[in-house]
């Protein structure tokens, strides 16, 4: 595309774009000017009408705001990306963690926290992702969130209709920089604003002659992809498969199928009103890494309306305003009701009684009036206090409240509710009211989710170390895409291969993981008490969850004594317990069986012996049966025993 087709087509781009939510931004900015600035709460109609009455603002509409804006706080949103296809549950783990760091390192809660008050102070927020190096002396590159501050300076494809704006062809991120500055960057350029409707609609006063309007031009560019299909089922780009296209058929991967399809670029360069400022840069990602971040979104007649919470809540604090402002400049004219007196009393004394209102003199001057003899000025009797403006001025401060959907137990006053369960079940009416906001918030950040999980694999592409974090902030280094090889295959494989599978992603809300601890700690001391093993435990859970110096030691020493006992499982460099000492109960009983084993074992070898004389008595005569056994012959031995030798034959030893 030529620079002139590619100018003229951002420039008609920023038009439509600009003129497209002129109005609504135009209202986003009053009402966060109305709930957040003092003196934006009295229009110029009113302040005119009321001349020099006075104008008092009581802003009730702030504090029921920043009571969600609050919930918000106390219950941080966490990305959780989960495996689906070929993905798997390690890799999953390591770009949670990788997520949690970029966060971490981003100052993603401050982003999170300015789209959130955006949204529900004016309607819409805004959340953004970049691209960074990690140092002055690497090149190697890392994602961040970025806040964006002023949300109003982001303008959008007219034509995107996803809730979330994945389905927009561009955006615009505007900006101002000095003259001096813009000659010191692009000396070449012409100084020309990048023109828009009357400043973007706003009449903003800090657009002055000074600054130069440039802004960050984000594009989808169109191209075309081809894509294989492999014997094994698997599909992947061309891009990915043919620098590793031999590796792959020496293990018998094939291209059984491929087609090409229509795809696109995105990328981003700095414009100004002239054109380019810069070369374009691609992002590396399929996605626009902007998102917006609305609070009370819907659509009538085919337009999108937003509005935050102090929209519907102006009039009734307008009317709190005014009544209370009314109220206190008449009590404050109670004590000084107008004087009665003759124009001859008060002749030549006018600037006197003027200020008599305000200096309050100890001695009332006035002149004698021949026509009322002893008369002198009088005051009209006090007026009554005018309970219909209080009483008007407190139905204002219900019907904000009603409005807003946001009572007084949600503000923290007291209520008649006594117990716990229904001091909350108040409460949680107010955040069950205003819940859309933190839904919207949670849509919002698991859109950023899903720019993180398509843009890690390209921006963490090469072996490298990186920083990943758990959900308890403790920190690790890994080393991802590291290429080895397989002993058993004989084939380079790459460890924790972030380009590897398919991810889901979920966003949790709840309460951070120092407030979930605080709250482990007291349910453990509230168990500490308890006898046994459950008591110690309980000590154990206490420590590990108490956020105090010099405990280390402590808590391992702890840890020593519970894995001795067999209260915890003996981890990495623990000494496992000690067997336990024998029960007695069972010592006797082992004791006992042994000996009814002997006396098993004698009587069985007894009835052996038994059993053998009664073999041998068989082949033996028998006595009579008047015959005692011992009366029986028998064979007599020789005289000296059956072991004397016999004596020789004659004729000496056999030869």
């Amino acid at each position: 595309m030529e620079t002139n087709d590619f100018t003229r087509t951002m420039l008609d781009r920023a038009d439509k774009a600009f003129s497209h939510e002129t109005e609504q931004r135009q209202r986003a900015v009053s009402d966060m000017k109305f709930a957040f600035v003092a003196g934006h709460q009295w229009d110029a109609h009113l302040t005119k009408k009321r001349r020099n009455r006075p104008c008092y603002e009581f802003n009730r509409i702030r504090q029921m705001i920043r009571r969600v804006t609050g919930q918000q706080l106390q219950n941080k949103p966490q990305i959780k990306a989960r495996p689906v296809e070929d993905g798997d549950i390690e890799t999953a783990e390591v770009i949670n963690g990788l997520i949690r760091n970029i966060e971490a390192n981003s100052g993603a809660e401050n982003a999170y926290d300015t789209a959130f008050q955006w949204s529900c102070g004016g309607g819409f927020g805004v959340l953004r992702v970049v691209t960074e190096y990690e140092s002055d002396y690497t090149f190697n590159q890392c994602l961040k969130i970025k806040s964006v501050n002023d949300p109003t300076t982001v303008y959008c494809d007219p034509s995107a209709k996803e809730f979330d704006r994945s389905d927009a062809n561009f955006w615009f991120i505007t900006d101002k920089v000095s003259r001096a500055e813009f000659k010191r960057r692009w000396p070449k350029a012409e100084v020309v604003d990048f023109k828009g409707p009357a400043n973007s609609g706003l009449q903003r006063g800090w657009w002055d002659q000074d600054d130069v309007r440039i802004a960050e031009y984000w594009y989808k560019e169109p191209a075309k992809k081809q894509i294989y299909l492999l014997n094994d089922g698997t599909v992947v780009s061309a891009e990915e498969f043919d620098p590793i296209a031999d590796e792959a058929a020496a293990t018998g991967l094939q291209i059984k199928d491929r087609r090409e399809v229509d795809t696109h670029i995105v990328k981003s360069v700095l414009v100004s009103g002239m054109g380019p400022l810069e070369e374009p840069t691609e992002w590396p990602g399929s996605c626009i890494p902007i998102v917006p971040q609305w609070g009370d979104l819907i659509t009538v007649d085919g337009r999108q309306i937003y509005s935050g919470m102090t929209r519907f809540g102006r009039d009734a604090q307008t009317v709190h305003n005014f009544e209370l402002s009314t109220l206190i400049e008449v009590v404050a004219k109670l004590p000084n009701s107008p004087l009665k007196a003759t124009p001859k009393m008060i002749e030549g004394l006018k600037s006197y009684y003027e200020r008599l209102g305000y200096d309050d003199p100890p001695v009332l001057l006035y002149n004698a009036d021949p026509d009322a003899p002893g008369g002198s000025p009088q005051r009209e009797p006090m007026a009554q206090f005018p309970a219909a403006l209080a009483n008007l001025s407190a139905m204002a401060t219900e019907e904000m409240k009603a409005t807003l959907g946001i009572y007084d137990a949600s503000l923290g006053a007291k209520s008649n509710e006594t117990s716990g369960r229904a001091i909350i079940a108040r409460q949680n009416e107010g955040e069950t009211s205003n819940f859309v906001y933190i839904d919207n918030q949670v849509k919002a950040i698991k859109r950023i989710g899903e720019i993180l999980v398509d843009a890690i694999p390209r921006v963490y592409d090469a072996e490298r170390s990186i920083r990943i974090l758990g959900e308890d902030g403790g920190e690790k280094f890994i080393r991802v895409n590291r290429v080895t090889l397989d002993e058993q295959t004989g084939q380079q494989i790459v460890i924790n291969d972030l380009s590897r599978g398919k991810y889901d992603i979920s966003v949790t809300v709840g309460k951070s993981f120092d407030t979930a601890r605080m709250e482990v700690a007291e349910a453990a001391q509230a168990m500490v008490g308890t006898p046994g093993p459950f008591g110690l435990m309980a000590q154990y859970l206490l420590l590990q969850n108490l956020d105090v110096p010099g405990l280390d030691e402590f808590k391992k020493a702890a840890r020593k004594v519970l894995v001795a006992q067999g209260l915890l499982e003996a981890g990495d460099g623990d000494q496992p317990p000690a067997p336990p000492p024998p029960n007695p109960k069972d010592m006797a009983s082992a004791e006992n069986q042994a000996a009814q084993a002997l006396l098993n074992r004698a009587k069985a070898e007894g009835q052996q012996i038994e059993n053998t004389l009664q073999t041998m008595a068989i082949g033996m005569p028998q006595p009579p049966p008047d015959q005692p056994f011992d009366a029986m012959p028998t064979d007599q031995p020789p005289q000296g025993g059956f072991f004397v030798p016999e004596a020789p034959e004659p004729g000496g030893f056999p030869g």
